[in-house]
């Protein structure tokens, strides 16, 4: 399905904001400016930030136990250590 150019241009300003978010967020002082600090958008493909956005704001967070969302977290961060090509080493709480 070919989006039209209205849908097109929302989801490339949706990109715009997304960056500016994570700069404007990475000068926040304490831990959340840290967290931040040179955070990069990773999706080059508008359509899938806004499907990821869409995603994550249809899930309702208050429902999911501490246990749940930490494990979505190391998940995340596994995956991504699996993806880096660098090598930085792991990142999550192994199981033991």
């Amino acid at each position: 399905m070919e989006l039209g150019q209205p849908a097109r241009e929302k989801r490339s300003e949706l990109e715009g904001h997304y960056v500016t978010l994570l700069h404007t967020l990475g000068q926040k002082p304490g831990m959340l400016g840290q967290i931040f600090t040179k955070s990069q958008n990773k999706i080059q493909d508008p359509a899938m930030l806004f499907k990821v956005i869409d995603m994550v704001d249809n899930e309702n967070w208050l429902l999911l136990g501490a246990d749940i969302k930490g494990d979505i977290y190391e998940g995340l961060l596994e995956k991504n250590a699996e993806d880096t090509k660098s090598g930085a080493g792991q990142y999550f709480t192994p199981a033991p």
